[in-house]
């Protein structure tokens, strides 16, 4: 199905669908749009929180030719911003060291068991090796713990939980392929379907006593490259529409932290901030309460190119956004890139200020925001989310990208995990990729 995404309105207007802004939903195969094979046109709702609210058209018409439009894009030159300089880089927390030794050329599994209930291996013991092999050290494992609760009883301090045996079967499993194949593991619970509520208390306790059931699973366990994140991005774990402000994470967070702690002291956490993981977020706060804990950050500048191409993320249908920013590849109309009124106007904003954003230097300058907090705490970082998708770009210059992005981590001392899967069926790692990422070094 090709389609394009419109931002809610509250009144009336009037909005144009080129055909040639039509983009390809999903993760299949990707289809060129014909529209000489169309035979119906659909509209739907979607948010959030599912389909709701109404739509309502009127006068709908389809033409040969939309009018033709004036330019709507500056092409500007490069504006790269220098370089900030670092400082200090020291961290003499022995937790910095511990993330360096297994939290670095880290490998995601995705759109696996944080999307749906485990129903078998997809990736197993020979997956797990493979990545060895490719040259990663650690797997994060996304899951949404909560969908093996099997039932619940009680509320409030009376509120009890019983799980289903496939969560520990999983996690016993990835535990022993990853030490067999000298990998650390970081167990991350990761979910979409929105079922934390601000409103319902017992969603909150119910994902606190999943940790202490977790925790206690593997409290003799005596691996130390074993982590425990304690939740991803929680406005994606968060359902309604009021999301967790910072001070409501954190307490959430530290009740999480105390019902590990009340059996497995030795294990180290994972904690990311608001605003899916933002780096302006931790820079803003004081660390947690527990002194046995690696803060993470995601980064996904330059965000227009990274995520070109993507349905989710409201830019299925962009294109040819270049890295780094090029002049000679710019246009001055949106159309040309896939851009469209239609989208959210950051997005838009985004693509206008690209000519000083698409660089290395941009990046830099936002990571090191990470870094000095982490010197200034004496706390280590971690990037456990970043990476450029593959739907629209080139792969020069996602090569470009990942050789910029890596060797910025590594002048940082900042461990990273790659988001997207990157290795194919066979085992391999596309020779850009191994080069830019200095897999097998």
């Amino acid at each position: 199905m090709h389609g394009v995404s419109v931002p809610a309105s509250d009144t009336w207007k009037t909005v144009v669908f080129p055909f040639r802004q039509f983009a390809q939903e999903g993760w299949g195969t990707k289809v060129p749009f014909d529209a000489t094979r169309v035979t119906n046109l659909s509209f739907y709702l979607r948010g959030p929180d599912g389909g709701s609210g109404s739509l309502q058209i009127d006068d709908l018409k389809v033409v040969r030719t939309v009018p033709a439009v004036e330019p709507d894009m500056p092409v500007n030159p490069p504006a790269v911003p220098a370089d900030e300089p670092a400082g200090s880089l020291v961290i003499t927390n022995p937790l910095q060291a511990k993330a360096e030794a297994y939290l670095t050329r880290g490998y995601n599994i995705t759109d696996w068991l944080e999307s749906e209930r485990f129903s078998g291996f997809v990736y197993d013991e020979d997956f797990v090796s493979r990545l060895a092999l490719a040259g990663f050290k650690g797997l994060r494992l996304p899951i949404d713990l909560d969908r093996y609760v099997d039932s619940k009883t009680g509320t409030g301090a009376s509120l009890a939980i019983t799980l289903n045996s496939d969560l520990f079967t999983i996690l016993d499993a990835f535990d022993a392929w990853t030490r067999d194949h000298g990998l650390s593991l970081t167990i991350d619970y990761h979910q979409y379907d929105g079922s934390l509520l601000q409103s319902e208390p017992d969603s909150l306790a119910l994902a606190v006593l999943l940790w202490g059931k977790v925790a206690e699973h593997f409290a003799s366990n005596p691996r130390e490259d074993l982590f425990f994140e304690l939740l991803n991005e929680p406005e994606l774990s968060f359902g309604g529409s009021t999301k967790p402000t910072q001070a409501q994470w954190t307490t959430l967070a530290e009740q999480m932290t105390a019902a590990i702690r009340a059996t497995d002291q030795t294990h180290t956490l994972i904690f990311g901030d608001v605003s899916w993981y933002g780096i302006d977020a931790l820079a803003s706060r004081a660390p947690l309460s527990d002194a046995n804990v690696i803060y993470a950050f995601h980064d996904y500048d330059p965000y227009i190119f990274t995520h070109q191409g993507a349905s989710w993320a409201g830019m299925g249908t962009t294109h040819d956004v270049p890295y780094p920013y090029s002049a000679e590849r710019w246009s001055p109309y949106y159309a040309d890139l896939g851009f469209s009124p239609q989208m959210e106007p950051w997005l838009l904003a985004s693509a206008k200020s690209y000519y000083g954003t698409g660089n290395r230097s941009a990046i830099r300058n936002r990571i090191l925001k990470a870094k000095r907090w982490a010197v200034t705490n004496n706390l280590p970082v971690i990037c456990n989310e970043f990476g450029a998708y593959d739907g629209s770009s080139r792969l020069e210059e996602r090569q470009r990208y990942y050789t910029d992005v890596v060797s910025i981590f590594e002048e940082l001392a900042i461990p990273w995990q790659h988001w997207f899967m990157v290795m194919d069926a066979s085992g391999q790692v596309i020779p850009e990729y191994r080069a830019a990422m200095h897999l097998g070094l």
